[in-house]
């Protein structure tokens, strides 16, 4: 299958030149040269690698391709030794390119309920305007080149198809399986809601009646003097477990008891992924912990129930005015309980307290959350904006190669190369990412948030084309 592949590629590259050529040669005498600049369409440079004993040969074409194109299914590298029934790489509806409106931004493709719609989602035919390619700037083939120094000896041990340059959309269907080395940079931000339940909606799964919020539903208590009162139905749920905030000789309030308003948060993370046949990238300094604080000291008291300490119903001295002025002495003992929360809902162990302080202790929880590296599933990624002097796909047959340039090695057989070739942009609010994190286990399991679908890249109502 190797030889086949090399074949090709040589058999390629000789009918190129030799088209090239064809053309009768004409001889030119010194003036008729001074009048003539020019570049050569190829270009072969040698790099020697004396750590890893190879020399490397690329051959580059002078050029720009401006490539749009669709690739039902990218199976490359299946069996072998690797296990049966996987392939290094492993990508249905692979898109180079996209579909654009008349002011250039490419449109997102319908999703399922509950999934981002991307910047535009229009896909109306009316709205389809042109067409945004994947553009790579002086494209090359890169021969690895083992014992270079004796013709003898001297074997091909890898090549690697890349750019000086690689800018542009492309999009996945689905990524099943991915090799080699992908990172990018990870923009989280937390949308501010208002109405927001503490803890988890009655009659939701994993949601103990114990936990319930009061305001699972809304709800009127009769006052013997004066009007009612009325409390509305939570907007939203964060699914955190229940627990007493404050116990005063009047009236103890939990975390059932209250809605809240929250601000927006934001964070930036970098994702990284290197292996072979690999189902997940980590997104590390995601900063967890500090986003806990942040979204906590921003918070305030919209609807309390609190529990009075003599009778049924709701205290009525303790309205949100008091809440609100109590929060600053709550504010650290609700960011250490959120913490924990979230730790217990990744599934990682919290820190045992000892002796430390409660600021001391806080700040243990932050930096444990802070140095969590977030699993996502690669099954999720749909849409990435390409920018990257590394982008390549190699085929190598030695245990690990590192190409000119490369931040790492890749291992033998297929990989793809994504080095600072992306953004991912997860925009959702506190109670999708809470429950996620601290109720269902999405995020444990790399599913913290979904992301929009893949981009249009055919005109009409075809998705696929």
């Amino acid at each position: 299958m190797k030889k086949t592949i090399f074949a090709g590629i040589v058999a390629l590259v000789l009918a190129f030149v030799t088209s090239t050529m064809s053309y009768a040669m004409t001889s030119l005498d010194d003036q008729s040269l001074s009048d003539v600049t020019g570049q050569a369409l190829f270009t072969l440079t040698k790099e020697t690698d004396a750590t890893q004993s190879l020399d490397f040969f690329k051959l580059g074409f002078q050029a720009e391709l401006s490539l749009n194109a669709n690739i039902k299914s990218l199976q490359l590298g299946c069996g072998g030794d690797n296990g049966a029934d996987k392939c290094d790489i492993d990508i249905s509806d692979l898109s180079f390119g996209c579909v654009t409106n008349a002011s250039g931004t490419c449109i997102t493709l319908p999703g399922v309920a509950g999934q981002p719609t991307g910047a535009d989602f229009n896909n109306a035919e009316s709205n389809q305007a042109g067409l945004k390619d994947f553009v790579l700037t002086n494209p090359f083939f890169q021969f690895a080149i083992k014992g270079g120094s004796n013709a003898a000896t001297r074997q091909v041990v890898g090549i690697r198809l890349g750019a000086d340059k690689a800018v542009g959309p492309m999009s996945i269907g689905s990524l099943a399986s991915y090799s080699g080395y992908l990172t990018g940079k990870t923009n989280l931000n937390i949308a501010a809601q208002t109405n927001i339940a503490v803890t988890c909606q009655k009659g939701t799964t994993g949601c103990t009646d114990a936990n319930a919020s009061k305001f699972s539903t809304g709800f009127t208590i009769d006052k013997l003097i004066g009007a009612d009162d009325v409390y509305t139905k939570a907007d939203g749920f964060l699914g955190v477990n229940d627990e007493e905030i404050l116990n005063l000789a009047i009236v103890k309030v939990r975390y059932r008891d209250l809605t809240i308003d929250t601000t927006a948060a934001s964070s930036a993370a970098d994702v990284k992924a290197a292996g072979t046949r690999l189902t997940q990238v980590k997104i590390s300094n995601l900063g967890l912990g500090n986003t806990v604080d942040d979204v906590v000291s921003g918070l305030t008291v919209n609807q309390i129930c609190a529990t009075p300490l003599i009778g049924s119903g709701c205290d009525g001295i303790t309205g949100p005015g008091v809440a609100n002025t109590l929060m600053p002495l709550l504010e650290q003992g609700i960011q250490i309980y959120m913490k924990e929360q979230t730790l217990i809902g990744l599934g990682q162990a919290v820190p045992a307290r000892g002796s430390l302080s409660k600021g001391d202790y806080s700040a243990l929880l932050t930096n444990t959350l802070n140095a969590y590296k977030l699993p996502y599933n690669l099954n999720n990624v749909h849409q990435l904006d390409v920018d990257s002097s590394l982008f390549g796909i190699a085929l190598t047959a030695l245990d690990s190669i590192k190409y000119p340039g490369y931040e790492e090695a890749v291992g033998k057989g297929w990989s793809m190369y994504l080095q600072d070739a992306f953004t991912l942009n997860i925009n959702d609010s506190l109670t999708n990412l809470m429950s996620n994190m601290v109720q269902n286990g999405k995020a444990a399991a790399g599913n913290i948030t979904t992301l929009a679908p893949a981009y249009r890249n055919c005109f009409g109502s075809l998705k696929f084309c």
